[in-house]
């Protein structure tokens, strides 16, 4: 056949454009099979933080990025440190004490029968849940205030956890404490004696200031409560947090001391 313009054969420019869509065609297919692989990577890993099988969560994500593949990795480093987000709430919801006791995550950071963890337990959950929380921050560019609701629920748990190991850091490194029981009962059962030093000198991960941490887990858990909603009566999970800032909080100026939190160990 020849074109009707030139008289030259067209069979050249009818290959072109085949090959042309078979290129495009491919391209195509590469790129849907590549989000395919990616969402199916990212649903095997909720799964397996379902499972309770963290490790081979961070395993599938490896290499991984966007928005909401950091806030699954998030929930995976939270899951290795022992705290599940939806356990929390299923807990809470079932009849929380309302009183803002730090019972619910001591007995979920525990182990065994006794709720027991050792110093070096401590650090590594320290060091799990601090990564959980700058992974879900790195999800916003690092900006708290950019979390959704839910976003901002989740660093508050992680926060009130950090705060509740810190704890168990100072009770460890105080009189050779090397198993601790991070319960109202069992801190009690310590007898006091706890002394601003006793926070001040500890050594938090990237020579962080142990009151500077504790301050900003603490403004977490306060945006927590505002993410929650307004009605706290109303809501179990905001009333645990309201509660335990007002026990911590003596002063009630949105900043805690080393003197206050001490003091808080001392008469909990």
């Amino acid at each position: 056949m020849q074109s009707i313009c030139t008289g030259k054969s067209a069979a050249p420019l009818r290959v072109a454009m085949v090959l042309l869509c078979l290129f495009c065609f491919s391209a195509l297919t590469v790129g849907c099979d590549d989000e395919s692989s990616r969402a199916s990577k990212l649903e095997e890993a909720r799964m397996a933080i379902d499972d309770g099988n963290y490790s081979k969560a961070i395993t599938l994500l490896d290499g991984m990025v966007g928005t909401d593949v950091l806030e699954v990795l998030a929930s995976a480093h939270a899951g290795l440190a022992g705290i599940d987000t939806f356990e929390i709430l299923k807990q809470v919801d079932d009849g929380g004490s309302g009183d803002g006791s730090i019972d619910l995550i001591g007995k979920m950071l525990g182990t065994g029968d006794n709720e027991i963890l050792t110093a070096a337990d401590i650090e590594t959950k320290l060091s799990e849940i601090d990564l959980a929380k700058s992974i879900l921050l790195d999800s916003v560019g690092g900006q708290a205030a950019k979390l959704d609701d839910d976003g901002k629920v989740k660093l508050a748990i992680y926060g009130l956890t950090d705060v509740v190991l810190v704890m168990g850091k100072v009770i460890s490194s105080k009189g050779g404490n090397n198993d601790v029981t991070l319960t109202e009962e069992a801190i009690r059962a310590l007898g006091g004696g706890f002394v601003a030093a006793d926070i001040t000198g500890l050594t938090l991960g990237d020579g962080v200031d142990p009151m500077v941490q504790l301050n900003e887990d603490l403004d977490a858990v306060e945006a927590g409560i505002t993410a929650l909603g307004t009605g706290i009566e109303n809501n179990d999970l905001g009333e645990e947090f309201d509660a335990f800032l007002k026990k911590i909080d003596t002063s009630s100026d949105g900043y805690v001391s080393a003197t206050e939190f001490v003091t808080y160990l001392n008469t909990i």
